[in-house]
This record gives C-alpha cells, structure tokens and sequence, in this order.
C-alpha cells in the first residue's frame, strides 16, 4: 500500500472561515465591509464588481453621515466630480472605496471569486469558494448578498451601512 498521493488527486486547500462574507456587486458591498472594519470586524469580499455606472451622483446628508466617521470622504474627495454639493459618479466611488477596502488590514478583497453550493445556516453560509480553477471550503458567521439591496448610490450606501450596524450590534 502506497503512501504517496497519486499525481491526478486535487491539490487539499486550506479551509476559509470568515466571521462575514459580502458577495455581490455594486458599492452596497464595499460599504458594509468598512463599517463592519470600523468596528474592528473582519470580513471577505467575494466576487464584487463595480456597477460601471459613470454618471455624476449628488450624496445627501445620510450618506455623508454615514461615511464621515469611516475616513471615506477624506479618501474619495480626489474622486469627486464637485465639493459642493459632494457629488461623484458610482464607478469613481467604487473605484476609490475598493482600493480603501484593500488597504485595511480587516477587508480582504477576492474579485475574482464566486459562492457556489451555498447553504445558509443561522446568520452564516457553508459553501465553496472558487476562482474556477481551485476550490475552497468557506464557511462564514454572517452573510450579505449584496445583490438584493439597492443599486443606487444613495440607497447602496444605506443599505450597507444599516447591515453593517445591525450586525456590529448583534454580535456586540
């Protein structure tokens, strides 16, 4: 009986194991991982791709509110199509917002995956993680699907903030 692992057996991956996974495209998901960064949670960003949408957005009070306190507006006032009223276009703010996301040492960033075979569980999701040529087995404590929340800046910065606080909330 051989001990060797025969040439044709897949490569064993490590098992990822996160306390949120955010998966989605849009900027509701790069939201809700630096409000929950900000709070000292650490989180995944599976599969997210920016709406592409170039059009000039003016954010309103909440929304501002909202990033304020994150270093967010410090960080996309380059970006920003005018000061006054803060008006940027989606696809500025996802750019600089992802790039923010990258440099925080709680947001780790996977463009180029996908959750496949996912079963949801209390909060969280069991499920594999792939880039289409390895496979992961990922499980996560709490799970957004950004995809379900609004697409407009306005309301995706709501949107992600809300489930960011609530599950900051909870799990305090």
């Amino acid at each position: 009986r051989s001990t060797h692992s025969r040439s044709s057996d897949p490569p064993t991956v490590p098992a990822i194991n996160t306390p949120l996974l955010i998966v989605g495209r849009g900027p509701a998901a790069l939201v809700a991982a630096k409000v929950v960064s900000g709070h000292g949670l650490p989180c995944l960003v599976a599969g997210h791709k920016s709406l592409e949408d170039a059009s000039p957005v003016e954010l309103d009070q909440k929304s501002l509110a909202i990033l304020e306190p994150h270093g967010v507006l410090s960080v996309l006032r380059p970006y920003a199509t005018s000061q006054e009223p803060f008006t940027i276009t989606s696809l500025a703010f996802e750019n600089g917002l992802k790039h923010h996301c990258v440099a925080d040492m709680l947001v780790t960033v996977f463009d180029n995956m996908s959750l496949e075979d996912a079963v949801a569980y209390g909060d969280g999701v069991r499920g594999k993680l792939t880039d289409g040529l390895k496979i992961w087995d990922l499980e996560a404590d709490a799970f957004l699907d950004v995809n379900a929340l609004s697409s407009d800046l306005n309301g995706a910065i709501h949107d992600g903030a809300t489930f960011g606080e609530r599950l900051v909330k909870a799990i305090s």
